[in-house]
């Protein structure tokens, strides 16, 4: 039986350059990465590993607006050793 393992993508913050953010009055350090960025990170994974399926995972309140909505990205695939 193979070893399957499961890995959730969403995208994460990065360093940077300190910044002032007018929105919490204070400097910042990090940010989130940009599409180009969380598109490379996520290709360079599934050109590494077997993959068994992606499934998007889709959250938030689509009927108020409230700004909620969140998507990530559930990866099933083969575990690193395992035999085919």
């Amino acid at each position: 039986m193979e070893n399957v393992q499961v890995r959730i993508f969403e995208r994460e913050r990065v360093e940077t350059k300190p910044y002032y953010n007018p929105i919490f009055n204070m400097t910042e350090t990090k940010r989130y990465e940009n599409k180009k960025e969380y598109q490379e990170r996520v290709n360079r994974f599934l050109m590494d590993h077997t993959i068994y399926s992606i499934t998007p995972m889709i959250d938030g309140d689509f009927d108020e607006g409230s700004g909620g909505f969140t998507s990530k990205i559930l990866v099933c695939y083969k575990a690193p050793g395992s035999e085919a």
